[in-house]
């Protein structure tokens, strides 16, 4: 090869890899476009708030919004959402700068579901932008695409997955394409879809994968661009182009809930799941570690109604199950859907095995592979203080982790290795949102409306929280140095 071809060759990658990065770093630091940002990543780290924000400081505006889990995005003066009424879903468009709504569109729910847990509904996924289109999705609708103010570009139709659990998963925008996973159903597959046209460009089918909600990840290797896609205990990379699997591991949770993120070179990918457990453990799994269930309750299903049976009538209903993830999967419990939780529904919880392949487990995996790299790329792994829903955060060569009960996790992003483990927030049940990163702090949401801010070193360090008395499932949103933040019935802004 002569000077002049490795001369060019060298250009195409560098321009390549140019083109990779100003895909992630368009859309600017005041912008927060999709689901964990604008780089995918949960990082806003050339931004500062403020660390004593609450309900009566530094609050700008409060705003109702409808039901719905979605996260807020944010492109310039305009904030997007999604919700629903039980008879409409709604894309919803908000005035950044007071709260106000811009616009709403709707579509009809032609189905109304109950959900087998209380984080089930229909508007769970996060809209995606690029400044051009906005991109929505309904699992019982489909992909709509508007222009900034609501105009209908397209839409791309989808048969439901039906999960009954709903679904989870949203969009991304990369390269002027849209990826969705849709796991599970008969048509499981990762989907590509043309930004301009809503045109399918490939379909990367996924054969035997259970419904998941993890998001598409993108990423860079060498020349090309990949797309991560997890669930059913594996992580696969797809080829951005045209869908072919590049590489793949498994030894994963196969029902997964958190999104994978990347940085220099290293994939983080995993967590928890009671499919995993079993006996006593799956027992006290699905209790808060806060909760008053007794030890003996714990171990015998005929204990526990002793305890919580109020009237005695050999049946438990939804208020007389104490407060923990049981009660969150009421439904899934009750099995007949008659409102009550009898002996033959609860005691099978005590003897249940192990109900799926896989394990609670995450992994750092270097990205540079091809075919099955189980055996040879997985770097490092991590069994404890696992998240069940909230996704890695990779920050400063560190990797941060929101679990269940209110336990943070941080290890060295190169070997895996603890920092701290475990370390308590104070306030136990569920971590749906993601952290995030803004300049020296890791924003953590707790379901029950806590929201801290934990520094973002080698130590647990709490150095504000504030509760805003409402539950939160969404992931919080940052933009110029304000931060947003939707709860159950609100979405709040906060800032100088």
């Amino acid at each position: 090869m002569n000077l002049r071809n490795k001369a060019l060759i060298l250009t195409l990658i560098i321009i390549n890899s140019c083109y990779f990065l100003m895909s992630l770093n368009a859309y600017g630091e005041s912008n927060w476009s999709q689901f964990r940002g604008s780089k995918f990543n949960g990082v806003a780290p050339s931004q500062s708030i403020s660390e004593d924000f609450s309900e009566k400081n530094r609050l700008i505006w409060k705003i109702a919004t409808p039901t719905g889990h979605s996260s807020p995005i944010i492109w310039e003066n305009k904030i997007f959402i999604t919700g629903h009424d039980k008879k409409n879903f709604k894309s919803i468009c908000f005035n950044r700068e007071n709260g106000n709504v811009l616009w709403e569109q709707i579509r009809p729910i032609s189905k109304i579901r109950i959900y087998d847990h209380v984080a089930g509904d229909p508007s769970n996924s996060t809209p995606a932008t690029n400044g051009n289109t906005v991109i929505f999705y309904f699992d019982d609708y489909g992909l709509i695409a508007t222009d900034l103010n609501g105009k209908l570009k397209w839409e791309y139709l989808v048969a439901p997955i039906s999960n009954s659990f709903s679904y989870g998963a949203s969009p991304i925008i990369f390269n002027n394409k849209v990826f969705i996973n849709r796991d599970g159903g008969f048509d499981s597959s990762l989907l590509c879809i043309d930004l301009k046209t809503g045109k399918k460009i490939w379909s990367a089918k996924r054969p035997n994968f259970i419904p998941s909600f993890c998001s598409p990840y993108p990423i860079k290797q060498g020349n090309n661009n990949l797309i991560l896609a997890g669930g059913s205990g594996k992580l696969i990379a797809y080829s951005a182009v045209n869908g072919e699997e590049i590489w793949s591991t498994v030894g994963l949770p196969s029902f997964v809930c958190p999104t994978p993120t990347e940085s220099n070179g290293i994939v983080v990918f995993g967590g928890w799941t009671t499919a995993h457990v079993s006996g006593q453990s799956r027992v006290e799994s699905v209790f808060n570690e806060n909760s008053n269930v007794s030890d003996q309750s714990k171990k015998d299903p005929v204990a526990f109604f002793n305890q919580f049976d109020v009237d005695n009538d050999k049946k438990l209903t939804l208020l007389e199950f104490p407060e923990s993830r049981a009660k969150d999967a009421f439904n899934y419990i009750d099995t007949n859907r008659d409102g009550f939780v009898v002996m033959d529904e609860w005691a099978p919880l005590y003897t249940n095995k192990p109900n799926a392949p896989g394990r609670n487990v995450m992994l750092g995996i270097s990205s540079n592979g091809k075919g099955d790299i189980t055996q040879t790329n997985v770097l490092w792994e991590l069994k404890k203080g696992l998240p069940y829903v909230a996704s890695p955060l990779i920050y400063r060569n560190r990797v941060y982790l929101a679990a269940k009960g209110g336990f943070m996790t941080c290890v060295d992003l190169q070997t895996g290795k603890p920092l701290y483990q475990k370390e308590r927030l104070g306030i136990g049940g569920e971590y749906y949102a993601s952290p995030i990163a803004v300049d020296d702090n890791i924003i953590v949401c707790a379901h029950r409306g806590n929201v801290f801010l934990v520094k973002a070193t080698k130590k647990m360090d709490i150095v504000h929280s504030t509760n805003l008395n409402e539950k939160i499932f969404a992931t919080p949103a940052i933009a110029d140095s304000k931060i947003y933040i939707r709860s159950e019935a609100h979405l709040w802004s906060f800032g100088d």
